[in-house]
């Protein structure tokens, strides 16, 4: 009796030639999707506005918690507000020195912002109709976290403490900044001449959120 072996290229497979892409897939099977991927890695980020909500999402800033959860001894107070223990979700939009940075910007009556962090960048990944509101709610959500966590270590390691109207003012020219090179962009440009929506991306921005 001759013996022989059939290749199955995956358990569910049917027997076949062999395909190093579908067996490398086999072993090698991709990770879940992760729902925020798109809110963070988009293609107009910030990219270091885009790692420090990486880092947010993935619950890996440094915060007091978390220090003393490591067994360090540290106060455990807000570093904005001294009024309450310092979480993740606190210091980012809970806090009331990040609650009025947050209020400045979606205030405009098509925003309803959800009440976590985590819910936030999900929620901004889509929250209208107008894509490119939705690019600049991205854009200003990595903004705020970023320039927080800015703020917040700034206060730790040298003692310098700048008012909320001041970090308010620094998003606005950051984002404005950011926004015109978006529409001075040859693929925008091309896009919004061809698009039933010719409104610029400042347009919108002074429209939506620097009302």
């Amino acid at each position: 009796m001759r013996m022989f072996f059939l290749w199955r290229n995956s358990h569910n497979s049917q027997p076949g030639y062999f395909s190093s892409s579908e067996t490398w897939d086999s072993i090698h099977p991709s990770p879940p999707t992760i729902p925020w991927t798109q809110s963070v890695w988009f293609k107009d980020r910030i990219p270091k506005h885009a790692f420090i909500l990486w880092l947010a999402m993935r619950d890996r800033l440094s915060t007091r918690d978390r220090l003393r959860s490591w067994g360090l001894n540290v106060p455990t107070n807000c570093l904005l507000c001294n009024a309450v223990p310092e979480t993740r979700n606190h210091l980012l939009v809970e806090c009331a020195y990040s609650t009025e940075v947050w209020a400045s910007f979606f205030a405009h009556s098509d925003f309803t912002l959800p009440s976590s962090i985590d819910e936030r960048v999900l929620w901004c990944e889509a929250p209208t109709a107008n894509g490119k509101v939705n690019s600049i709610c991205k854009l200003l959500v990595q903004a705020i976290v970023y320039m927080v966590w800015r703020e917040r270590n700034s206060r730790l390691h040298s003692s310098v403490l700048k008012p909320s109207h001041v970090l308010i003012r620094e998003i606005q020219l950051i984002l404005r900044a950011k926004l015109f090179s978006l529409d001075r962009a040859p693929n925008y440009l091309a896009s919004s001449s061809s698009s039933t929506n010719h409104c610029s991306f400042l347009h919108n921005w002074f429209q939506y959120f620097q009302i």
